[in-house]
Parts: C-alpha cells; sequence; structure tokens
C-alpha cells in the first residue's frame, strides 16, 4: 500500500506533483497523448535503455494482445511456494484498518469493505520481488512501454463481502495514473462470479478519456462497446493477467466469498499522486535499481 501525496493547497502540499500529475490529466486528445508517451518513452530509452534480454514471443504476443484488447492473460505467477507461499506468509501479517491503524485480518471492523497490507509486508513476502522483476514480466512492460519500465505501485489487498456502498475501485472506472502504464494482477485466492472477478472493457484503452474521472454505468458500456466487450476475469489462485488500466475496468464487489489479489504498476513516470516512501528489504535482492527505485530503499 504506497500513501498518497497532497495535490491540492494545504499541508504537505507539492506544487510539483501537482503539476505532474494534472498535466497528464488535462490532456485527454489521443493524439497528443500518444505523441507525448513516445517522446518520454524515447528519453527514457536513450538513458535507461529497454529491459534486459531479447524480447521473446511469448512476450511480444502479449504486448500485441495489450495493444489490441487492453488485456492479456498470463502463466501462473512463478515464485517459489507458489501463491499459497504468499497467502502464508501475509497470514501473520497486520493489515491496515479503515482508520488507518494497522490491525489482526480477523480484527478488521464488521462491514469492512476493502484491507490492504503495508508495503514493507509486501516487500519482504519472500519471493514476490524477484517475480514481479522477472524477465518475462519486465519485457512485456517493456514492449508495451517502449523503455525500460518504472515499478510505480505494489499492494495486495482484500475485498470482502460488505453491505457498505461499493468503492470507486469496485464501479466502472479509468485510473488517470500517468501518461501510460499498465498492471500486472495476480488473485492469491480462487475467484468466480461471487468473490469479486476483475471486469474489463476490451479495447476502451484506445478510446479517449474523459477531462473528469467518473464512474461508468453498465448500460451505457454495453451500448457503446458491445456485451460481448465486457470480460470478467474468473480462475483459481494463480490466475495471472496484465491490463492496461487506462481502459474501463472494475473490481465486482465481492457477494459471496473475499478476494485476495495482488496488483503491480509498471508505468512511464513515477504516479506524482502517490507520496512514495521504499522500504529496505530483507536479505539482499539482485534488483534493477532503475525499475525499483521507488519501491526498494
Amino acid at each position: 500500500m504506497i500513501g498518497y501525496a497532497q495535490l491540492r493547497p494545504g499541508s504537505g502540499f507539492n506544487i510539483r506533483n501537482a503539476a505532474m500529475y494534472y498535466t497528464q490529466r488535462l490532456v485527454t486528445w489521443r493524439g497528443p497523448r500518444r505523441l507525448v508517451c513516445r517522446s518520454l518513452a524515447a528519453a527514457i530509452r536513450l538513458r535507461h535503455g529497454r529491459s534486459e534480454g531479447p524480447v521473446t514471443s511469448a512476450a511480444h504476443r502479449s504486448a500485441q494482445d495489450l495493444e489490441r484488447d487492453g488485456l492479456a492473460m498470463m502463466p501462473r505467477f512463478a515464485i517459489p511456494g507458489g501463491v499459497k507461499g504468499i497467502t502464508e506468509f501475509l497470514r501473520g501479517e497486520n493489515v491496515v484498518g479503515p482508520d488507518g491503524r494497522l490491525v489482526r485480518l480477523e480484527d478488521l471492523p464488521p462491514g469492512t469493505r476493502m484491507a490492504s497490507y503495508p508495503l514493507a509486508s509486501v516487500v519482504a513476502c519472500p519471493g514476490l520481488m524477484a517475480a514481479i522483476n522477472d524477465p518475462a514480466v519486465l519485457q512485456i512492460a517493456s514492449e508495451y512501454l517502449g523503455c525500460k519500465p518504472t515499478l510505480s505501485s505494489l499492494g495486495v489487498r482484500w475485498s470482502f463481502p460488505s453491505p457498505a456502498r461499493p468503492a470507486e475501485t469496485q464501479l466502472f472506472h479509468r485510473d488517470p495514473d500517468d501518461w501510460r502504464f499498465l498492471k500486472l494482477f495476480v488473485y492469491l485466492t480462487d475467484v468466480d462470479a461471487e468473490s469479486g472477478p476483475h471486469a474489463y472493457v476490451l479495447g476502451s484503452h484506445r478510446t479517449a478519456a474523459t477531462l473528469r474521472a467518473k464512474p461508468f454505468q453498465r448500460d451505457a458500456l454495453v451500448q457503446a462497446y458491445g456485451a460481448d466487450k465486457i470480460q470478467m476475469v474468473t480462475g483459481p489462485a494463480g490466475t495471472t493477467f496484465m491490463a492496461d488500466t487506462h481502459g474501463i475496468h472494475m473490481g465486482v464487489p465481492p457477494s459471496a466469498t473475499p478476494r485476495l489479489i495482488l496488483q503491480v504498476q509498471y508505468s512511464l513516470l513515477p504516479i506524482f499522486a502517490f507520496r512514495y516512501e521504499p522500504v529496505k528489504p530483507t536479505g539482499r535482492l539482485q534488483l534493477d535499481k532503475y525499475v525499483n527505485r521507488l519501491v526498494v530503499a
């Protein structure tokens, strides 16, 4: 879980972050955005190159799927011990409660809609940082972005069945994070239609956003894109996919069983809406310093 920067005047206001964040929000036309993305990617590529190693055919196909649909299914997450190892480690870790305090999972207030693990707990999870830096993953991100990616967000979050009002991420929306970015998702629990599947509107990443962020109604999306373009991603624990979440998507609110999901974001630039406080990992990690500079000290 990464905190948010203060983007409005007041205590802790960061004028640089605000200017950088809202500049890319203001440019909604696809032509100018593409031009800026290509220019940024070229500058980053000139200074930092691309991800190491030749691009595999699998990475190229995944990048093509992302270009076409905004969504690409991936092989199961490769980490020692599998997703069971992640969940077993996190079982002993506290989560951030609705009031911002750390609590045990079983001590969350009744009706809690979501709860995330602190970034330090996620980084400390054995094998996780190596897995999200796997060359196969970074090659896809590099192919899609056009340069070496920046690991700009990392989190593990529970979503619970709850009578509370759905969170903003549980309504159809676009992420307005950066000029160009994509996310890696890994289900850490089994996910069916009643467990909060990820829903994505195929091809919507190639349409322009509006100036003001707003939720979308399903009926309007069906009319604009067609019902067959709204894809629900279900599957057992370990199901892995990548998505350009500038496209319209949502995490369906669970109605029967909780969902635990890993989310990793790769982008051109840092997300200027975030307040980065890199954490020191336990043990030695052989990671690309540029890629991981915002998350790992």
